[in-house]
């Protein structure tokens, strides 16, 4: 993370970055935060790093553990599962209503899909950016105003698990490629199957990002109950 210069507002930027790196997938979930690393890299006093820990706790982005202290909030399976029940139904809908319509220009999402699958291809970071700039285009396409705020208030919650699914071995790719598919389907004006692999796309990555945390809760499991019996 780069050094902040000080201003006025410098618990809210150091919030910012802060943000900008637990969306990046740098600070992962469960992640402990250390006030004094943190302040050290950044360049400034404690005082504003706590600040910024307790607008990021407001936000549910951090939390307070009696045993660890501060720490990126976990990604559960309960809240993979809330999220991508919303977002199936939400992304059929758009994507069937989207593919009855003729009066909509698709160049610039053509090139926002092309530049991510180059991104996927290289594993950059930007990916993570260009697969909520893809999904969120198609909710504004719509034209639905009530629909993009609903999705706009699940953007911390968007990013954080995109940015975890993107790190799936191998998965990114495949994101692309369904990604491609659901705008040709649109493009080609099949409701029926533009629809069918929206909604396709969603339960995937949830059973990809789920089938994971799963995984990882159980080698933590097993590494405490190793521990348990060392110290036994």
């Amino acid at each position: 993370m780069r050094r902040i210069r000080r201003s006025s507002d410098l618990s809210e930027r150091v919030a910012e970055r802060l943000r900008e790196a637990i969306f990046r997938g740098d600070l992962g979930p469960g992640r402990r935060v250390r006030q004094e690393e943190l302040a050290d890299r950044l360049g400034v006093s404690r005082a504003p790093v706590r600040q910024a820990l307790v607008i990021l706790e407001r936000e549910g982005l951090v939390q307070t553990d009696r045993l660890r202290g501060a720490i990126v909030a976990p990604l559960t399976v309960e809240l993979i599962r809330d999220l991508y029940e919303l977002r199936t139904g939400i992304e059929r809908h758009v994507a069937e209503c989207l593919a009855r319509r003729t009066d909509v220009e698709w160049g610039a999402l053509e090139e926002l899909v092309a530049a991510g699958r180059e991104s996927a291809s290289t594993n950059s970071p930007i990916q993570i950016e260009l697969d909520l700039r893809f999904h969120t285009a198609l909710y504004d396409a719509l034209g639905n105003r009530i629909l993009s705020d609903v999705m706009r208030g699940q953007w911390m919650n968007m990013r954080r698990v995109i940015a975890a699914t993107v790190k799936i071995a191998g998965y990114s790719q495949q994101i692309w490629d369904e990604h491609t598919a659901i705008l040709d389907a649109i493009m080609a004006h099949e409701p029926d199957r533009a629809g069918g692999l929206a909604a396709a796309h969603t339960i995937a990555a949830s059973a990809r990002l789920t089938e994971r945390l799963v995984q990882e809760e159980k080698q933590r499991d097993a590494g405490e109950a190793g521990l348990a019996e060392v110290l036994a």
